[in-house]
C-alpha cells in the first residue's frame, strides 16, 4: 500500500510540475493557431486584397514582413492573422488573380 501512495505522490510531484510548461503551450497554441482561424474568411481577403493594392511589387513580401514584426513585438494572434494574409495572398499570386494595372 505505501508503495502505491509514493507512486501516486510521485506522478502528482511530476503533475505538478509539468502543468505550468503544460498551460503555456496550451496557451500559445490557442492565441497563435486556433484563435486567428475565427477571424472571417472575408477579413482576411480584404486585407490580402488592400495588401495587394497597396504593395503591388511584392505584397507577398509585405506581409511576411507584417508577420514577423508581430512575432517580434510578440502578438502571437496578429503573426497567425498575418501568416493567414500571407497565404491568402500567395494563394492569388499562384492562381493569377493579382490586380491587373490599368
Amino acid at each position: 500500500m505505501s508503495d502505491f501512495l509514493l507512486l501516486i505522490w510521485k506522478w502528482l510531484a511530476i503533475a505538478a510540475a509539468a502543468s505550468p510548461i503544460f498551460v503555456a503551450v496550451c496557451w500559445i497554441l490557442w492565441e497563435a493557431v486556433l484563435l486567428p482561424r475565427f477571424t472571417p474568411r472575408a477579413e482576411i481577403e480584404g486585407i490580402a486584397e488592400q495588401v495587394m493594392r497597396d504593395h503591388p511589387n511584392d505584397p507577398e513580401e509585405w506581409a511576411l514582413m507584417e508577420e514577423y514584426a508581430a512575432w517580434h513585438r510578440s502578438r502571437s494572434f496578429e503573426q497567425g492573422k498575418w501568416r493567414r494574409v500571407r497565404k491568402a495572398i500567395n494563394r492569388r499570386l499562384r492562381a493569377g488573380d493579382g490586380l491587373s494595372a490599368g
